[in-house]
């Protein structure tokens, strides 16, 4: 379960409720962080919208 997505640089560290680390997203520069629910990280790659599990695997991708 995701508690809170935080942006290092080129990196989106995914914690769970109680604040341990439980993934990690790569991400550019130029990609941007649309928000999280409990199960989804979003993240826009260009025209590209990418949804992550909480380990930073691709569960989805959709134009956007």
């Amino acid at each position: 379960m995701i508690g809170s997505v935080r942006r290092r640089g080129n990196v989106l560290d995914i914690f769970d409720p109680q604040g341990r680390l439980i993934g990690t997203i790569g991400i550019g520069s130029r990609d941007e962080l649309l928000g999280w629910t409990t199960d989804t990280v979003v993240v826009r790659r260009g025209r590209v919208v990418y949804h992550y599990d909480a380990r930073g695997r691709i569960r989805a991708t959709r134009p956007g």
